[in-house]
Formats: C-alpha cells, structure tokens, sequence
C-alpha cells in the first residue's frame, strides 16, 4: 500500500491481485505504444543537463513548452477517445476499486464495485484520472519497465 497526497485529500493506494492485474493490463495493452513516445522523451528529459539552459526539445514537457506537450500525448489522447465505454469503465473501475481516502482517521473506499458508483461527490474526473494512473503505475510499473527495456523477456 502507498499513501499520497492529491490536493487536500490524502489516498492509499491497495493492491490489485494477479488477475485483476493480469486483465488490466489487456485492457491497457493497446494504449502502451502511443505511450512509448512519451515515456522516451520524459527519460530523456531526466537525463539531460538542467544546467545548460538551451532549449531541448526533449526537455519540452517539463518546461513548458504545451504545443510540443500536446504533441506528443496527442496519440494517447486517440488511443482514449477510440477506447470503448466498456474498456474505459472497466479500466477506471478497476483501479479505483482500490482506492481509499482517508476521512479524519478512517479510511473509506473511493469506488463501490457493488454499486459502480464513486463514493465522494467531490471527485472529479481530473481526480479520478490521476488516480487511476497512479494505480496502473503501481501495480503494473514493474511490469511495463520490464517490457520496454527488454529484461521481461526469457533468455535462451
């Protein structure tokens, strides 16, 4: 489990379990080349020099720079729109499913998977969106790093 802030509120992230994991990241899958572009360029945004002060444009999305911003996330952007409601609610559902906010010293449940309602009226879309990211990263991270960098694959 992680805590975190988001805004005022703080949140706890759960764990998915293996299936839950295993059918998100189906679900996930076809976004996941529209996002290598951007993955690529905020690594090569980390590894560059600060220091030099010339505009790169691989630095482009953490300086500013919204067209290029746009850009670059305009695939992801597709991917979403053409994703469909089934595919979108299953996905949001699921990650939020193990979501908690804390209330004073409780925690309480974001999503209820009974009911397939969000529980705070004050959650947004915006909101909801940030923390279904935050869970795909958590809980399927190791498994997405693995398959970009190439060490998830068997060696023979």
């Amino acid at each position: 489990m992680s805590d975190f802030e988001l805004g005022a509120d703080t949140y706890r992230i759960g764990k998915l379990n293996a299936f839950q994991q295993f059918h998100l990241s189906r679900k996930v899958a076809p976004m996941i080349p529209t996002l290598i572009p951007v993955f690529l360029k905020l690594q090569a945004s980390a590894k560059a020099a600060p220091a030099e002060g010339a505009s790169n444009s691989a630095l482009a999305p953490l300086s500013g720079d919204l067209g290029a911003l746009a850009e670059m996330l305009q695939p992801f952007a597709d991917g979403i729109a053409d994703m469909p409601d089934e595919t979108a609610e299953f996905i949001l559902s699921t990650c939020l499913g193990v979501v908690q906010r804390k209330q004073g010293a409780a925690w309480f449940p974001v999503w209820s998977s009974s009911q397939n309602t969000c529980m705070f009226d004050d959650l947004d879309l915006g909101v909801m969106m940030k923390l279904a990211v935050r869970v795909i990263t958590e809980s399927l991270g190791p498994f997405l790093r693995g398959m970009l960098t190439g060490q998830s694959t068997p060696k023979g």
